[in-house]
C-alpha cells in the first residue's frame, strides 16, 4: 500500500468558509478512483504555532492508482482551483509496512 501525505499552508486572509470549500471540494474527490483505500482530510488544530493549515492523507492500493489518481482530470481541476488559496504545498508518498 502507497500512503500520500500532503500538507497545505493558506494564503494570509483566507476565511474559514474558504475552507470549509475545499473540505467539501476534497469530498467530491475521494473516489475518483478505485485503487483510493482511505481519504482524510481536515485543517489543523492550531496546537503548535509553527504548523501547516490542512493536512490530506490517502491511501492508494499501488503506485498505479496513485498515478491514476494524479493525473485524473478531477483532481487536476481540483487542484487548479484550490491553488488561488494555497500558498505552498509539501508532499511525501512512502509504502506502508504490513502488520506483523
Amino acid at each position: 500500500m502507497l500512503r500520500q501525505v500532503t500538507l497545505i499552508k493558506f494564503k494570509s486572509g483566507i476565511s474559514d468558509q474558504q475552507i470549509e470549500n475545499l473540505s467539501v471540494e476534497f469530498s467530491k474527490i475521494a473516489n475518483v478512483v478505485n485503487g483510493i483505500l482511505r481519504f482524510d482530510f481536515g485543517p489543523d488544530k492550531n496546537l503548535e504555532d509553527t504548523t501547516m493549515d490542512y493536512a490530506l492523507v490517502i491511501d492508494f492500493d499501488s503506485p498505479d492508482s496513485w498515478k491514476e489518481y494524479r493525473l485524473h482530470p478531477k483532481h487536476v481541476s481540483f487542484a487548479m482551483n484550490a491553488m488561488r488559496i494555497i500558498e505552498r504545498v509539501e508532499r511525501v508518498q512512502y509504502d506502508v509496512k504490513a502488520d506483523s
